[in-house]
């Protein structure tokens, strides 16, 4: 059976899982998602009804993007996305988990800004703010791993779902956070997965 991904093709975090697959080599088929009108297969497959989920070659069914992202590492080692040490694992996790922040907050400001609630759409700015904040100062203070790793790519896209969603002029007031992410533009899995309107 081969691998596949079940995911939307503008979701940050199905990005960051196809990256992941991509740096390591692992051949998967995308399974688009409808996500207003789910497939009974994918319903019955995804316990929350959520994309990234992976369905492995032998049936192992894996939810949550930084969940698959655990299960790559553990079960294909090479290449290894999340270092090699606990301080750098530590390292990528806080990374993924900025970058995942970005991508929920590019989201929540959407829905409250369609939904007329101004002073939550300016909450979720707020959390980006302060993401952004603290990308900017582990980029300063050179609290980012050298090598490309989970943190780089769902910092990627996290960016680029929100640039995606709400154009540029915050990010741009991070500029050390974008040549930080900059740097991996041209990878063939950073260049190719990059979100479309």
């Amino acid at each position: 059976m081969p691998r596949r991904l079940f995911l939307s093709l503008r979701s940050p975090y199905a990005r960051k899982v196809v990256i992941l697959l991509m740096e390591k080599g692992l051949a998967f088929e995308p399974v688009p998602v409808d996500l207003t009108a789910r497939s009974p297969e994918f319903v019955r497959a995804s316990p929350l009804g959520k994309v990234p989920m992976l369905i492995d070659e032998d049936g192992t069914t894996v939810f949550d993007s930084t969940v698959i992202a655990e299960y790559l590492e553990d079960r294909y080692p090479e290449t290894p996305m999340l270092g090699r040490t606990w301080s750098a694992r530590l390292l990528e996790r806080q990374l993924d988990e900025l970058g995942d922040t970005l991508g929920d907050q590019a989201v929540a400001i959407w829905q409250e800004t369609l939904r007329g609630d101004t002073a939550g759409a300016e909450r979720a700015q707020g959390l980006a703010r302060k993401a952004l904040g603290e990308l900017g100062q582990r980029a300063r203070e050179g609290h980012w791993p050298d090598t490309f790793g989970l943190g780089d790519a769902a910092v990627i896209c996290g960016l680029g779902y929100f640039a995606l969603r709400h154009g540029s002029a915050l990010l741009e007031e991070h500029p050390e956070v974008l040549r930080r992410a900059g740097r991996h533009a041209e990878r063939p899995s950073v260049a190719t997965t990059v979100p479309q309107a």
